[in-house]
């Protein structure tokens, strides 16, 4: 499969521009990656991080493709992937994690020790964490991808709620991790630093977690 692609690449200091970049490819370097998929993007956001790229804050290297909070249709399987199809709508968590390696068995999937040459830890569009290509395209390579993809169950009540899910890649499990890290349970007394798209996931995910056990069935 071989067709246009386009991509928010970063050009310098104060400057992105929409360029033609290749059609991705289920391939890692010279290799074959038969565990991966190809998706069609249908939501992507902007991440304060991106913003920080942008600004000329890091080290970031011209060319670089953006992007990290991805929701997209999968349009092409490699040989190995079980549990997603071609169809699927899906999530994507913004670091990429191999499923198999010791930190990721341990739950800890942002220091992934097999996707990032340089150091444990990779992500989409993001710099020196791997060199992947991100989302804010067209179409992206997802590796790994029976681990790495949220599938939903139910496609069309997804793209019926496609503004919701997209939270789902990076914005809302953010905030929730930082609460269940925190330890945020019934009878917990929170302080969220910052009401940004964050600290409101966070608060939220507060109330969630808070809520006795016997709350949902009511």
């Amino acid at each position: 499969m071989s067709q246009a692609n386009r991509g928010v690449v970063y050009m310098g200091p104060g400057k992105v521009e929409v360029q033609a970049i290749p059609f991705p490819e289920l391939a890692l370097g010279k290799r074959k990656c038969e565990h991966g998929v190809i998706l069609k993007v249908i939501t992507t956001n902007i991440c304060g991080s991106d913003q920080h790229m942008v600004r000329g804050r890091t080290t970031a290297p011209q060319g670089l493709v953006l992007g990290h909070e991805i929701t997209g249709e999968v349009i092409e399987c490699g040989r190995d992937v079980e549990f997603v199809a071609v169809g699927d709508i899906v999530s994507v968590p913004f670091n990429i994690a191999c499923g198999r390696c010791r930190n990721c068995k341990e739950g800890k999937t942002g220091i992934c020790l097999n996707v990032n040459p340089a150091r444990p830890g990779a992500a989409y569009g993001y710099v020196d964490m791997g060199g992947w290509v991100g989302g804010q395209t067209e179409y992206v390579m997802v590796p790994y991808a029976d681990f790495n993809l949220l599938k939903f169950p139910d496609r069309e009540l997804a793209m019926d709620k496609i503004g919701d899910l997209t939270l789902l890649s990076d914005i809302f499990p953010t905030g929730f991790h930082g609460c269940v890290t925190a330890g945020v349970g019934p009878g917990s007394t929170v302080y969220i630093a910052g009401a940004g798209p964050v600290g409101l996931a966070a608060a939220v995910s507060a109330q969630l977690l808070g809520r006795p056990a016997w709350w949902s069935v009511i």
